[in-house]
């Protein structure tokens, strides 16, 4: 097994013909911080997922509390697709993905051992759950695969400040079992088509629909609804509310509002 592709071990044997899955060991910045990848290929016809993987979508699930000599670990997702399916929207990758992985070592200088489990999806006409063990020692002098990891971290949605949004407003109403968030932001249009937004709550355990979205000049309006699955009354933290506004081209992350 050469550095270039570490220990990623597949260990749900009915997914193994339909997604590859390695480790690009990257390098050691002077700060401690280690930028490496995951380089996640996958036969024609299958997809994986974001972050926020929509209704259709399964989620992504990482545990980096077994490593070595690291503090915090980081998946910067690269700008995703949206696929709809079955009246359900999901959103992700196809073909192949590299996503950036950004590790903060406790000693800078020392090597940090990564022992994390990844729980993932991968769907085409079936899904299938993917349970997966990666393991690997990034040496602190190491330098590997910095094209194409570079290349993963520019591909990322754009800050909000570099992208034109002059202002954002938002507001919700809530009812007896869910919420309604309407927001209008000024934000000029973007290159690509299908304009689409995902709104994610700080909250992880609050459903969102898939926004309403509209658009007028450079005025980007939007309404969703918001609710506890459960039932239990919630409030939602409008400024720890992360949106993304997504077209086939590009992307732009708005932290809050």
């Amino acid at each position: 097994m050469t550095p270039a592709t570490a220990a990623a071990q597949v260990l749900a044997d009915n997914a193994s013909d339909v997604v590859e899955v390695s480790l690009l060991p990257g390098w050691r910045e002077a700060d401690g911080t280690h930028m490496a990848a995951l380089r996640i290929t996958l036969a024609p016809g299958w997809k994986t997922y974001w972050r926020a993987p929509g209704d259709g979508g399964v989620p992504t699930r990482f545990d980096f509390s077994k490593s070595y000599n690291l503090d915090e670990a980081r998946v910067l997702w690269p700008t995703p697709e949206v696929f709809r399916q079955n009246g359900l929207r999901s959103i992700g990758y196809r073909d192949e993905v590299v996503v950036p992985l950004q590790l903060d070592a406790q000693a800078d200088a020392d090597d940090i051992t990564l022992h994390a489990y990844m729980d993932f999806g991968v769907c085409a006409d079936v899904c299938l759950p993917v349970n997966m063990v990666l393991d690997h020692t990034f040496a602190a002098g190491e330098v590997s695969n910095v094209d194409l990891i570079e290349a993963a971290f520019a591909d990322r949605p754009a800050p909000a400040e570099t992208s034109g949004l002059h202002s954002i407003e938002c507001d919700i109403s809530y009812g007896p079992e869910q919420a309604e968030i309407a927001i209008s932001m000024e934000l000029p249009q973007l290159p690509g088509r299908n304009e689409a937004l995902v709104i994610e709550p700080s909250d992880p355990s609050l459903w969102v629909s898939e926004p309403k979205v509209t658009r007028d000049g450079d005025r980007l309006s939007a309404k969703a609804y918001i609710a506890k699955p459960t039932g239990e009354p919630f409030t939602l933290d409008l400024s720890r509310t992360r949106m993304t506004v997504l077209t086939t081209q590009m992307g732009v992350d708005i932290p809050g509002c």
